[in-house]
């Protein structure tokens, strides 16, 4: 992938980085039309080669975006890897405000889904479990970047868990479960009666955000 792009973007190409979160961008100094022809003619070879399309962004995007997409980009400045070149992260820092309505965004947002989800399941138990499945990756999105805000870094489902229980009196134990489900697999039974408690908890998450202060 980074040589193809060497090749369509010739000296405006900048770097080409990838995250934890399997997010890829690519960061060149300008983009255009033919760009996005010449990119689009490779999404396919990439793709049977198990890559994803990269974000394409130029510098000074970047730079002018960090308040707009502060989570996505605090987490693409603490876990990248560098597949080529040299990335424009050299005095990038990330409004701890910007970050914390970020936060605050995607904490309402899952509070709301799960309530949504609820109404639209109409009491079919299927459609709750996928409904506990969707929900493991926003939680685990909405944590990671909260325990960022915090100046932590969990590396595990394990260690998020407690920081919710610690943070916002969430309960251990049933966020690590939900934590712990896999979309290939359907949601443990066990967990079925336990979605009001869920719910409850996901409305514990959203006050803590709304409310956090800097330490």
């Amino acid at each position: 992938m980074a040589e193809d792009l060497r090749r369509i973007f010739d000296t405006r190409f900048v770097a080409l980085v990838t995250s934890e979160h399997q997010t890829t961008a690519a960061f060149l100094t300008s983009i255009g039309p033919g760009d996005l022809d010449a990119v689009g003619s490779l999404v396919e070879t990439w793709g049977r080669e198990h890559l994803s399309t990269p974000l394409l962004v130029t510098v000074d995007e970047f730079r002018r975006s960090l308040d707009t997409f502060p989570a996505e980009y605090q987490s693409l400045l603490d876990h990248h890897v560098v597949i080529d070149g040299v990335p424009p992260f050299d005095g990038v820092r990330i409004n701890p405000d910007d970050l914390r309505r970020a936060c605050e965004v995607q904490a309402r947002g899952h509070l709301i889904h799960l309530r949504q989800g609820w109404i639209d399941a109409h009491g079919s138990e299927r459609r709750l479990e996928a409904l506990l499945i969707r929900s493991a990756a926003p939680l685990r999105l909405v944590l990671s970047n909260l325990a960022q805000l915090q100046g932590e870094d969990h590396a595990d489902d394990a260690a998020l868990a407690a920081f919710a229980s610690q943070a916002a009196g969430m309960s251990a134990d049933l966020v690590r479960a939900v934590l712990a489900l896999d979309a290939a697999a359907p949601a443990p039974r066990s967990l079925m009666p336990r979605l009001p408690a869920y719910l409850a908890d996901a409305e514990r998450l959203w006050a803590f955000v709304d409310g956090w202060r800097p330490r």
